[in-house]
């Protein structure tokens, strides 16, 4: 594929932003290529009738967690994107060009190794040693999982109840269910996946509401043989995990529930997750994270600490730049929260209480972070 990097003449410009603070982007655009994110849902906007791409560059930067556009010459359609360009794919299209955003001021710290900000750049363990000073926001009635996105957080209790937060702490209480919500996930076209963990079923919600006051509507319901854990959903597939069970992971057609492929344990499973990136699916149980490919071919593994972990609840995100965060219980033998590279490098060791769910959110100008030691507490830095 013949691609070709062309400098804007708006490359570096001088910008301020919130806090009155000058920054400096270098902005690129690669002909004849579209963007494919490396996780469906950072697709944030489809924008049309955008006269040029310097428009559609600019609507991008201004968002506060797009990193990457694409511009369609012929249609004048621009895609936002959640991900930075090095981590997704480029496929040939003549018609249309990315618009990858850097805002490392330094070529020798790039993402994920590091985060670039409007106002400066980071090491995730210099992000994680300021959430830890930063005030604690509790969430209230919030003990089992959670789902952080721009516009807020999801978050599930014990008894079956699901919330909604905005980044100040302000809670709408979307739906009462019948039983425990051990895991939330991201479903594609603006929906919600979720496991509930007593009644042996899955169930997908769709958001017919806004962003900011959701209201959610069930458009399917799976029945399963095992309790489920943890769920992920794609453009294709469901795939669920099961605790305490000698059935790793079932997948699912989206449109019907229907199940596809089941996945064995050779040892029991505790409380396995699972999330994905670009064209692998990733399992963590105890101390392993397994690796698949989407329709459930085994890849590989890599072992993050030594030893085993049993009877510990486990948690496992990838973000926008493929950091990829854990959470091993307060009461295992390496407990808190980590941040790797892909490749298994140890980035950063953030805060002990670590129990269940965790969310690492970074955008342009904040970092979030959702830590659930018994009663979901959020800790939120502005750059």
């Amino acid at each position: 594929m013949n691609i070709k990097i062309f400098l804007l003449l708006f490359s570096y410009i001088i910008l301020t932003n919130s806090n009155s603070n000058f920054y400096s982007i270098k902005v690129t655009f690669v002909k004849g290529s579209y963007f494919q994110p490396p996780i469906d849902t950072h697709l944030i906007d489809t924008l049309i009738n955008i006269p040029s791409i310097k428009k559609c560059a600019f609507i991008c930067e201004r968002h506060n967690i797009c990193r990457t556009a694409d511009y369609n010459i012929t249609t004048k359609t621009c895609r936002l994107f959640e991900t930075v360009t090095s981590a997704g794919a480029f496929v040939a299209d003549p018609t249309t060009n990315i618009l990858p955003f850097n805002y490392c001021t330094n070529d020798q710290q790039i993402e994920p190794f590091y985060v670039c900000t409007r106002g400066n750049t980071y090491s995730m363990q210099q992000i994680f040693d300021q959430l830890a000073l930063a005030p604690n926001i509790t969430l209230a009635s919030t003990d089992r999982g959670a789902y952080a996105n721009m516009y807020g957080v999801y978050t599930s209790n014990s008894t079956g109840g699901l919330s909604f937060f905005t980044y100040t702490g302000v809670r709408n209480s979307l739906i009462q269910l019948q039983s425990e919500i051990s895991n939330i996930n991201s479903a594609t076209n603006n929906g919600l996946g979720i496991v509930q963990y007593f009644n042996n079923s899955s169930s997908i919600y769709k958001n017919t509401g806004t962003s900011f006051q959701p209201q959610l509507v069930s458009i399917l319901n799976i029945s399963l043989s095992s309790t489920p854990y943890s769920c992920l959903i794609t453009l294709q597939y469901t795939y669920i995990t099961y605790g305490s069970s000698l059935v790793l992971m079932t997948i699912h057609d989206l449109s019907s529930g229907s199940m596809l492929f089941s996945i064995p344990s050779t040892n029991k499973t505790f409380r396995p997750v699972v999330s994905h990136w670009n064209d692998t699916i990733i399992i963590l149980d105890q101390y392993v994270a397994t690796e698949y490919t989407l329709n459930g071919t085994y890849k590989g593994n890599w072992t993050y600490f030594n030893g085993t972990q049993i009877s510990q609840r486990h948690c496992i995100q990838h973000d926008y730049a493929g950091q990829r965060h854990t959470c091993n219980s307060g009461n295992g033998t390496y407990p808190g929260i980590y941040t790797f590279l892909m490749n298994g490098t140890q980035l950063a060791h953030g805060p002990t209480l670590c129990a269940r769910a965790i969310q690492v959110y970074i955008t342009k100008d904040q970092a979030m972070l959702i830590n659930i030691p018994s009663t979901a507490i959020m800790n939120i830095i502005n750059f």
